[in-house]
Order: C-alpha cells, then sequence, then structure tokens
C-alpha cells in the first residue's frame, strides 16, 4: 500500500516529464513547505516541482518585476559585473567549437549574443518575455523570437552551438528539450548548458532554503551526475564541466544560509536588486531590522562562502554545475529509459 506522501505525490504531479513516471517521494525527510515541493522520480531519480503549473499559471510568477525595468535587475555596479560574465561565457563557448550559427534559448536582453555575433557567430535567440526580450530586439538588433523553445522551428542540425543558461529548469519537458538540442545541433557542434545543481552542497546542506531552488519558476531540478549520463546518452560527449562559478556560488551560499537562518526569503537579493525588479519594494522601510540583518550576514558569511567556493570546485558539488557538450553522432538516442 502507498504510503500519504506517495499519495500527495501522485496527486500533484501526475508524472515525471522525463520517464513518465508517476511513482514519486519526497526529495528531503522532515518538514515541506505548504505550496511548492521537490519530488524524486522513483524510476529515473529524476527530481521535480509538485504541483506543476500550467502556462496561465506560471505567468503569475513572471511578471514585470521578476525581470526588472529594460531587464536590468541590479544596480550599476553589479549590472557592469552580469554584463563581463556574459561576455566572458560567449568567449568560453568559442573554445570548442569554430565560428557558426548559435542559438540561445531564453536569451534574455542578448548581452551573450550581442558578443558572440562580434566573435563572427550568425546568432539566433529566443525568449518567452517580450519584457526581457525587447532590448535584444529593439537595441542590439539582434534575431530573437518572443517564444518558448520551439522544437518544430528549428531544422536537424541547424546549429554549430545551442545555449541553454539556467533556462533548462525553466522548460516543462526536460525530454523534449534535450532530445531537440541533439537533433538541432549539428555533430561536432557544441552544446553549453547551466543547472543549480541538485547534487550540491548547497542544496543538501539548506534544502528548502537553498537559493537556486526557486519554485514554481523551476520545474525541473539536476543533479550534475544525471544530467552529464542524459547527455552521454543522446549523443553529447561533455568536454568540461565546472562547479566553481564564481558569479553563481557565493552568494548562492549567503542567501541560502540567511534563509535558513529564518530571514525572509530572499531578502539580501530584493536589497541587491533595482526597486522596479524587487517582490519588497522598500526593504529597508518596510522590514528594516531584517534587511540590516541579511546585510551583516553577507558581510559575515562572505569568507565561508569564498571557501566553498574552492570545496565546491575540488569536490565536484558546485551549487550550479557548467556542461559543455560536443555532439558525437547524426542521430541522437532517444529510447525511454
Amino acid at each position: 500500500m502507498a504510503d500519504n506522501a506517495d499519495v500527495v505525490a501522485a496527486q500533484s504531479a501526475p508524472h515525471c516529464s522525463w520517464c513518465g513516471s508517476s511513482h514519486a517521494a519526497p526529495a528531503w525527510s522532515g518538514p515541506e513547505p505548504r505550496d511548492f515541493q521537490v519530488r524524486r522520480c522513483r524510476k529515473c531519480d529524476h527530481h521535480y516541482t509538485v504541483p506543476i503549473l500550467g502556462p496561465t499559471e506560471i505567468g503569475a510568477y513572471y511578471a514585470e518585476e521578476y525581470y526588472g525595468t529594460k531587464n536590468r535587475r541590479f544596480n550599476p555596479l553589479m549590472e557592469l559585473l552580469v554584463g563581463r560574465f556574459r561576455r566572458s561565457r560567449a568567449r568560453r563557448l568559442a573554445q570548442f567549437t569554430p565560428v557558426g550559427k548559435v542559438l540561445d534559448v531564453g536569451c534574455g536582453r542578448g548581452l551573450t549574443l550581442a558578443t558572440l555575433r562580434e566573435l563572427g557567430w550568425t546568432t539566433v535567440g529566443c525568449e518567452y518575455s517580450a519584457t526581457s526580450a525587447r532590448y535584444a530586439r529593439e537595441e542590439l538588433k539582434l534575431e530573437v523570437a518572443c517564444e518558448g523553445f520551439e522544437p518544430e522551428r528549428y531544422a536537424d542540425g541547424e546549429f554549430d552551438a545551442v545555449i541553454l543558461w539556467h533556462v533548462l529548469e525553466h522548460l516543462s519537458d526536460a525530454r523534449q528539450s534535450l532530445e531537440t538540442c541533439a537533433r538541432i545541433v549539428k555533430p561536432g557542434g557544441v552544446l553549453a548548458v547551466a543547472v543549480p545543481n541538485f547534487d550540491s552542497y548547497q542544496a543538501e546542506w539548506t534544502r528548502y532554503g537553498w537559493f537556486h531552488l526557486d519554485m514554481p519558476r523551476h520545474y525541473q531540478h539536476f543533479g550534475a551526475p544525471w544530467l552529464r549520463a542524459r547527455l552521454r546518452e543522446l549523443g553529447f560527449d561533455v568536454v568540461s564541466e565546472s562547479h566553481a562559478s564564481l558569479e553563481q556560488n557565493p552568494y548562492g551560499w549567503i542567501q541560502s544560509i540567511l534563509n535558513r537562518w529564518g530571514l525572509r526569503r530572499n531578502l539580501l537579493y530584493d536589497i541587491l536588486r533595482r526597486e522596479s525588479a524587487r517582490t519588497v519594494k522598500h526593504p529597508w522601510r518596510e522590514v528594516p531590522g531584517q534587511s540590516l540583518a541579511s546585510v551583516l550576514g553577507m558581510f559575515v558569511l562572505l569568507p565561508f562562502s569564498l571557501a566553498m567556493l574552492a570545496a565546491e570546485g575540488f569536490g565536484r558539488r558546485g551549487a550550479t554545475v557548467e556542461f559543455y557538450a560536443v555532439r558525437t553522432s547524426a542521430s541522437a538516442r532517444t529510447r525511454r529509459l
């Protein structure tokens, strides 16, 4: 007989988006949040959010505040750092394949594509949010379709590179998305994919306080070994795997620990963002005590977070993981697990 957790999982999440199984269990023992939880598929070990929201329901979680005015979320200093990270990402991609045609799925305001265009690439992007894509289309004059990742739009072997940078977890059908990439990347081409790592120290130690969990916007939760194996099954050879993201991981430690300490969830993140991108518009006025505790906590935790960046890289347990995978065969392996 199924236990109560199995009944709840079956009712809230009818199937795993990877293997189709309805047999799931809670990802972690202990108390769970009221609104959204993580389930582990007992057949293929994939993790996903329950309940699963449909396109209309999930839209409420991508309000304009999520992107900020002109898709600028942070203060000017942090925006400079964001630009540098995007340019660095574009140049790294170019190390793995000759210049060709690239698709950036969920390209945002197009900073990565703009750098790739400067390097001689033919660039194509898709971005679900019109608010997010407006800068790429109108200011940078990039070819960006304002839509989700639509498999039928792209031809077999059309691209020399495809980028899924912190996008795959936002897509409701993980299997279709990766199989589409295996089809549209030509042999010898590269898939660049970055995701939060569910097998990370951060996820294990902070659980539902983990900054990178971001439910319900994250439909999927990928462990690095799990995703590495799936890429290989689909005909990719992982040529680079990084667990030491200076852009993502140190801050993840700080915010995750603050969340676990019982401060308002992601309050420091709001403080660092522009007012147009905040959920708490005036944190210093609305929650001054918690705001002060968050900022002080940031400085206290900074040395620890940098030390853990090194530990994550050494132990291959980073809060986020970045893969560069070369397409090795002409046809994807699409056999169901």
